[in-house]
């Protein structure tokens, strides 16, 4: 889950969606950031807010998350209109103790970036800085059993094992989105 919210705005009026997305990690003139391939919602007014006031590439879908013997229990199937379809299943299980990550680690450069970058159907670069606290992880297992998210957005799916870290999420104040100019 994310809990998104405009800077200013206290953390009890942010829109708390269960999520899934395709990123990467990028640096654009030395400011370096996350950039959004997609992100499936299971809000539809989260999606629909998300796009028009971020212009991040936002898609409803329906998501399923259960506690199981196995795990947890991740299910994500977009239903967006026009949007190619993805879908995901997977288990994952936090294992370990909680650690916050050195930020020079590979877990501290997955986690600990201030902005995000994405393209807009115009095709113009917009970008935003956040704020959240440094965030709180354990190491985790999980078993892929469906992906097509690399698929959907025109990527060949990854050939090694993925790496996992779990968290209970953070709170995410975020600026304005920006055109890059």
């Amino acid at each position: 889950n994310v809990d998104v919210r405009p800077r200013g705005v206290p953390a009890a009026a942010g829109v708390d969606l269960p999520e899934l997305n395709l990123r990467t990690y990028v640096s654009r003139d030395g400011e370096p950031g996350v950039y959004f391939f997609s992100l499936d919602a299971a809000g539809a007014l989260g999606v629909v807010g998300a796009r028009l006031f971020h212009r991040l590439p936002y898609y409803y879908a329906d998501i399923e998350i259960a506690a199981t013997d196995r795990g947890i229990a991740f299910t994500s199937e977009r239903r967006h209109p026009g949007a190619a379809p993805a879908r995901f299943v997977g288990t994952y299980e936090p294992v370990g103790d909680s650690f916050t990550p050195d930020p020079d680690s590979l877990a501290g450069f997955l986690t600990e970036h201030y902005r995000y970058y994405t393209t807009a159907r115009d095709g113009t670069l917009r970008y935003a800085d956040i704020d959240h606290e440094p965030w709180t992880l354990r190491a985790a297992t999980a078993t892929v059993e469906t992906n097509t998210l690399f698929e959907a957005n025109g990527f060949e799916p990854p050939a090694g094992s993925p790496v996992c870290y779990y968290s209970r999420g953070v709170d995410i104040a975020s600026s304005r989105n920006r055109r890059w100019e």
